[in-house]
């Protein structure tokens, strides 16, 4: 069939340009009512992110707080908090009854003792790996578990055991043996016989600088810590650090300590911040 003139059809050109400013104008005014709600969503989530990942980085913060050692929790720095973490908490055996092997002798170096009933967190028999006894740990000179000349904490080179007493004193119960390799004199006793299981020291420290709220763990105890720690590589908590201040308050001995974390977390001009504070149980 032949095509003449009169059968084409199509747009002209000033057809065209009114589809496409009508378009224009359509997609412009669209564009003004979505727009904010659009924003208005992606703040939003944006904060959300924040405030979720300062709550995580708190809330783990928070854990190894309770769970530090007594009298160790100290701050370098506005940035930085250490603590030195706890594995297990027993009652050592004192007095009778018991033999005089099942007790612990503070008068003399000692290389066995019994705890009042068994471990609860460790599966025995068990064998220290870096772990360390504290007993009446109170972060001065002299009862300092940071200190290495100090003797509240066993010596880093003093492994340790742990295992069934085959012999409990009569009527007593279940109880666990510790046996040292090499005798130890605690120099003080607890009011509560309290024996800590430790196995090193913990920190958190912000740096403002990269944004990262930062973990380190696998380092040695020292009376004055380097911040960072020396020889070990932190594990990125958060980003987006902008502002951090702990603070700590070790409390009396009718009072317990506080623990005052706030941290505060930027990203695209949108800033949320967060106070988190933790009791502390300071008793040795």
């Amino acid at each position: 069939m032949q095509i003449t003139p009169r059968t084409l059809r199509g747009f002209t050109l000033i057809e065209l340009i009114m589809v496409i400013v009508i378009t224009g104008i359509i997609a412009a005014v669209v564009s003004v009512f979505i727009r904010s709600p659009v924003q208005g969503y992606m703040d939003l989530s944006r904060r959300a992110e924040l405030v979720d990942a300062a709550e995580s980085a708190l809330r783990l913060m928070a854990r190894d707080i309770r769970r530090a050692l007594p009298n160790s929790i100290r701050i370098n720095g506005a940035n930085a908090i250490e603590m030195i973490n706890t594995v297990e908490g027993v009652r050592y055996r004192h007095e009778a009854p018991g033999a005089p092997l099942q007790r612990l002798n503070f008068s003399a170096a000692d290389a066995s003792f019994n705890a009042v009933g068994t471990f609860n967190n460790i599966t025995t028999p068990f064998a220290s790996n870096g772990h360390r006894l504290v007993i009446y740990n109170l972060g001065t000179t002299g009862a300092d578990a940071y200190d290495a000349a100090t003797q509240v904490i066993t010596p880093a080179a003093t492994t340790f055991t742990i295992d069934a007493d085959p012999t409990p004193p009569g009527g007593s119960g279940a109880e666990d043996r510790i046996t040292l390799s090499a005798g130890h004199q605690f120099p003080f006793q607890s009011p509560r016989q309290r024996l800590f299981l430790v196995d090193g020291p913990i920190s958190y420290i912000c740096n403002t600088g990269t944004s990262f709220l930062h973990r380190y763990t696998g380092y040695g105890l020292a009376i004055a810590q380097p911040v960072p720690p020396v020889g070990v590589t932190g594990i990125p908590l958060t980003r987006h650090v902008s502002a951090c201040t702990f603070t700590y308050s070790a409390g009396t001995a009718t009072r317990a300590g506080l623990v005052t974390l706030e941290l505060t977390l930027t990203d695209s001009g949108e800033s949320v911040r967060l106070l988190h504070q933790v009791h502390v149980d300071n008793v040795p």
